[in-house]
Parts: C-alpha cells; sequence; structure tokens
C-alpha cells in the first residue's frame, strides 16, 4: 500500500446468490479475469485482451502479466504487472497493479492501482466488494482532473459494477458444474 492518498477511488458493491467460496475461487483464479473482465466485458473498448498468469488459485506474491484496452478506439492500451497483496478464502483478495498506460495522442501514463475485493456472507449468497484506490506516478491525465472525476467514476462504476455481475455468473456456472 502507498502511503499517499488515491487521486479516486473506484467502488461497487454487488449481492449475489453466489456461496463466499464459490465466489472467492472464481476470484482467486487469476486467469478466469480474462473472461469475466475481458471476453464478457459489456464495453470492447475497456477490457483485458490477453495475460500471462499461473494456473489456479493465486495466494499472497502471485504475480502475473496483463495486456487490455482503455479506448474505443484503439488508440490507448494498457500494460500491466499484478501481484497478490491480500487472500483470505471466502473473505478478502487484493492485488496492487503497476500500469502502464501508452497513449498514441499523449504521453504514456504510470499508474498504480490497488484492487481490493471484499466478499461477506449474506441471506442466500453473499455480498461483494470492489474497491480501487488509484494513484498516478507521473502525471495526472485530463479525465482525472477534478471537474471530471465524477464522469470518469461514472463510466468506469458501469463497466466494473457489469464486470462483478460477470464474476458472479461466472462463479456460479464453475460451482454448478463441480457438483
Amino acid at each position: 500500500m502507498t502511503e499517499q492518498k488515491p487521486i479516486i477511488t473506484f467502488h461497487v458493491e454487488l449481492q449475489t446468490d453466489v456461496s463466499p467460496g464459490d465466489l472467492y475461487a472464481t476470484l482467486a483464479d487469476v486467469n478466469t479475469h480474462l473472461t469475466w473482465a475481458g471476453k464478457q466485458a459489456p464495453y470492447k473498448g475497456f477490457r483485458l485482451l490477453d495475460m500471462d498468469a499461473p494456473a489456479g488459485q493465486a495466494t499472497v506474491g502471485t504475480t502475473w502479466k496483463s495486456n487490455g484496452a482503455n479506448s474505443g478506439n484503439g488508440s490507448m492500451t494498457f500494460h500491466d504487472e499484478s501481484t497478490v497483496v491480500q487472500a483470505g478464502p471466502g473473505k478478502a483478495f487484493g492485488f496492487d497493479t503497476e500500469s502502464t498506460l501508452e497513449r498514441r495522442n499523449g504521453e504514456t501514463w504510470l499508474c498504480l492501482f490497488e484492487h481490493r475485493y471484499t466478499i461477506r456472507p449474506a441471506e442466500g449468497g453473499s455480498i461483494i466488494v470492489y474497491n480501487c484506490d488509484v494513484f498516478p506516478k507521473n502525471y495526472q491525465p485530463y479525465w482525472l482532473f477534478p471537474t471530471m472525476r465524477p464522469m470518469t467514476r461514472f463510466m468506469v462504476h458501469r463497466a466494473h459494477r457489469k464486470h462483478m455481475q460477470n464474476l458472479a455468473r461466472l462463479a456460479a456456472e464453475t460451482a454448478a458444474r463441480a457438483r
């Protein structure tokens, strides 16, 4: 974790009928992120494209690399290196991502994202909460200027909410196949 205050935090909370254990099992298998935040992403301009990650459940210290789209026209792509910093089966999963956003029409942006998922039991399933703190490293892009943050937060929230719904659906499908 960093010492400074994040420039923006993204937050999504979702109630699902999936058990905390099943939800965690899917979330901690980081290769599934390529499905629920990649292939099934609602916006093709904001999604994971490929990943180089170990198979199975990630634990604290597990690392992986990924690439993704960050614009509808292909003018921005990100290249990430992530490390698991929190792994509490059925309760919490967190990873930090050192991100490089290549911009065709602007300077490359360097950033740290601190992704934290908490899972708690709820009647009939669980509640999963996602928080992502954003820490720019070399400059503040226009979409994070104070006047633009509400719009950025709204747009990213919509995408992340859909990703969370995809995660819950994939966890339910995976659990059903295992039974």
